[in-house]
């Protein structure tokens, strides 16, 4: 009997391993690979995703699967990455409001009171100077020569609370590589036929 207890345990046991461990994840089909190239405000030209931010839009990527970067050469496309200059315009808005109350009482013990409030609102123009970044989608030609097939932009404008900054505009260069990843996967990979390149 503890034999057969034995070997039943033992077959439970290769069952249960078997199921928890998940046949791998096979590696993604690169259908377009591209290179990334930012040259920022100082014309300084910069090569590559930076390295901070290559693990999180390699991560990205791998959910699209037919997307892919490459660092090598001969790539099927180029992300330019190039900045303009911008303007934000806004106000803000302080209110002001304020109270006040006196109280007179002669010598006969007459007494008398009086309150007023005002309120004010006041509206302050602001300007905050910021970078809109641009991609171009570029596919190399055989003359040596780049042709644009689709721009993106992202605002470099970002909010924050408390000192804290958040939103798309904080990572602005990741944020427009994985937009311009996206439209290559939804709707230039997807709307178009294959013989496109």
């Amino acid at each position: 009997m503890p034999l057969r207890r034995v070997a039943s345990f033992l077959c439970l046991f290769v069952i249960c391993s078997a199921l928890t461990h998940a046949a791998p994840k096979a590696p993604p089909v690169c259908k377009v690979t591209f290179s990334v190239a930012y040259l920022d405000r100082l014309n300084n030209l910069n090569a590559g995703i930076p390295p901070a931010s290559l693990k999180d839009i390699q991560k990205k990527l791998n959910d699209l699967g037919d997307v892919c970067y490459t660092a090598g050469p001969k790539p099927d496309l180029v992300f330019f990455i190039h900045t303009t200059p911008a303007t934000y315009h806004g106000t803000h808005v302080y209110t002001n409001n304020s109270t006040s109350a006196a109280a007179v009482s002669d010598g006969s013990g007459n007494a008398a009171a009086a309150a007023a409030s005002s309120s004010s609102t006041t509206a302050v123009p602001y300007d905050v100077d910021y970078s809109v970044f641009i991609l171009d989608i570029e596919r190399p030609q055989d003359d040596g020569t780049y042709k644009i097939i689709r721009t993106l932009d992202q605002k470099g404008l970002f909010h924050t609370i408390y000192g804290i900054g958040y939103g798309k505009g904080k990572h602005p260069i990741p944020n427009v590589i994985e937009a311009g990843a996206h439209w290559l996967h939804d709707d230039y990979l997807g709307n178009k036929p294959s013989g496109k390149w």
